[in-house]
C-alpha cells in the first residue's frame, strides 16, 4: 500500500486530520518509492549505465522539514515500511554520527577515511533514512560535507527529516562557514520539501482530552512517593538502592535500579557533563527510566555546584560558588528526551511544573518546542 493510500486510510479512520502539506510530502515519497523500485529492477547494461551517469539527478532524495508535531516521523515510517527494497537503512542521525566517529577511530592513519566509510555504507545500502537531522556538534559539522559528498556521489539516496530548512542547519555554530558546503550538497542531492504549518498534530489529541493519554506527573512533594510506587510496581529482581552505574567510564549515581528499570535524580542525570552517547547507552540497557525533581528551566541563576558533582564541575572549568542558568541542563534534558522518544523508552518524571511551563528561558525556545511536543506524545498509552 502506497504512502498516500496509507495516509488516506488513517484520515478515514480519524487517526489523522487531513493536512495538505503532509499530503504533498506523501505524494513525493511515493514518487521516490517508484524510482527506487524501478532502479532495483533495471537489468539491461544500457539502463545500468544510464542510472550511473544520471546520479544525482536521476534519483534525488528528499529532505523534508517542518516544526515539531508536523508528522515528519510518521511519514518516514509509512514510507520506509512500505518500500519493497532490502538495501535500505533507517537510523537516527545522532546514532549515525556515533557510528561514523567509531569508524574514524578504526581508520586512523589511513588516507581519505571518509571515502572508506562511504564505500562501506554503499556496499549494503541504496537508501539511507535520517530521522531528526539536527547538527549542534562542531565535530559532526566539520565532517558532514566530505562524508555526505562521498556517500551520495556513491549512489546512496538520502531521505531526511528535520525541524529546520537546510539553510538553518548549524545556525550560529562555530566555524559555520566550513559547514556551508554541507547545505549545498543537501540541495544538490535532495528535493527540499516544507511541511510546515500551524498545527502540532501531537497536541491536537491532548488538547481534545481524548482517551489513551496518561496524566503528566506533577511534583507536589520532594519525598518521591509517586515514583517510589511506580518503581516498586515495575521492578522485578536484583534491586539496588543509592548506588551508581558506569557509562563510558564515568559514574552516574542512581536512586534505585533493577534489571530493566532505573531511577535517577535529575541533577545526577543532566547536571554533570553528559552527551547523547550516555543516553544512547541508557536506552540500550533499560526499558523504563524514572527521573525525580525535574526543575522549571527558567533562566534564573543558581549555584554552579550541586552535591555529588563537584569534581565534574571543577574539571569543566566552572568554579565553585559561581552562579549560572540551567540552559546546559535543559540541553541535556532535550537530548535525553530525544533519545528515549526515538527508542521507545518509557520515561516517568516528577517535575515542578506542567509540560507547557517547563522551559521559561529564551535561548532554547526552538529546541525545547520539540522536547515539549515529544513529552506530550510519550504520554500516549500506545507509546512504547
Amino acid at each position: 500500500m502506497s504512502v498516500v493510500d496509507q495516509y488516506k486510510k488513517r484520515v478515514a479512520q480519524k487517526a489523522l486530520q487531513l493536512d495538505s502539506e503532509q499530503y504533498k510530502a506523501a505524494l513525493a515519497l511515493d514518487d521516490l518509492s517508484q524510482k527506487l523500485i524501478n532502479k532495483k529492477t533495471q537489468k539491461s547494461l544500457l539502463s545500468l549505465i544510464k542510472s550511473i551517469f544520471t546520479t544525482p539527478k536521476g534519483i534525488q532524495g528528499i529532505y523534508f522539514h517542518g516544526r515539531v508535531g508536523r508528522g515528519k516521523t510518521m511519514l518516514m515510517d509509512l514510507f520506509y515500511q512500505q518500500l519493497s527494497i532490502t538495501r535500505k537503512k533507517r537510523i537516527h542521525f545522532h546514532h549515525f554520527m556515533e557510528s561514523v566517529h567509531q569508524m574514524l577511530n578504526e581508520f586512523s592513519g589511513k588516507d581519505n577515511p571518509l571515502v572508506h566509510i562511504a564505500d562501506i555504507w554503499a556496499k549494503d545500502v541504496d537508501l539511507l533514512c535520517f530521522d531528526e537531522f539536527f547538527v549542534n556538534d562542531i565535530g559532526d559539522a566539520m565532517l558532514l560535507a566530505g562524508l555526505l559528498k562521498a556517500m551520495l556521489s556513491n549512489g546512496i539516496v538520502l531521505v531526511a527529516t528535520s525541524n529546520c530548512p537546510p539553510e538553518d542547519l548549524y545556525k550560529n555554530g562555530l566555524q559555520r562557514e566550513r559547514f556551508l558546503a554541507t547545505i549545498e550538497i543537501i540541495r544538490q542531492y535532495c528535493q527540499v520539501i516544507s511541511i510546515d504549518g500551524p498545527k502540532d498534530h501531537r497536541l491536537i489529541a491532548t488538547d481534545a482530552k481524548l482517551p489513551g493519554y496518561r496524566d503528566y506527573c506533577i511534583l507536589t512533594s520532594y519525598q518521591n512517593n509517586f515514583l517510589l510506587q511506580h518503581f516498586n510496581t515495575l521492578s522485578t529482581a536484583n534491586v539496588r538502592y543509592d548506588d551508581h552505574i558506569l557509562i563510558h567510564g564515568r559514574a552516574i549515581e542512581f536512586i534505585a535500579c533493577s534489571d530493566k528499570t532505573i531511577w535517577f535524580d535529575f541533577m545526577a542525570l543532566c547536571s554533570s557533563p553528559r552527551s547523547q552517547r550516555d543516553y544512547i547507552k541508557l536506552a540500550d540497557n533499560y526499558t523504563t527510566v524514572l527521573v525525580s525533581n525535574v526543575p522549571e528551566f527558567n533562566g534564573e541563576l543558581i549555584p554552579a555546584v550541586f552535591s555529588g558533582v563537584e569534581d565534574s564541575y571543577q574539571r569543566s572549568g566552572v568554579l565553585m560558588g559561581q552562579l549560572r542558568g540551567l540552559d546546559d541542563e535543559a540541553r541535556r534534558f532535550i537530548a535525553l528526551v530525544d533519545e528515549f522518544y526515538d527508542r521507545g523508552i518509557r520515561l516517568i518524571i516528577e517535575a515542578e511544573v506542567d509540560i507547557d511551563q517547563l522551559y521559561q528561558g529564551t535561548q532554547l525556545n526552538f529546541e525545547f518546542a520539540r522536547c515539549r511536543s515529544r513529552l506530550f506524545e510519550m504520554q500516549r498509552l500506545s507509546y512504547s
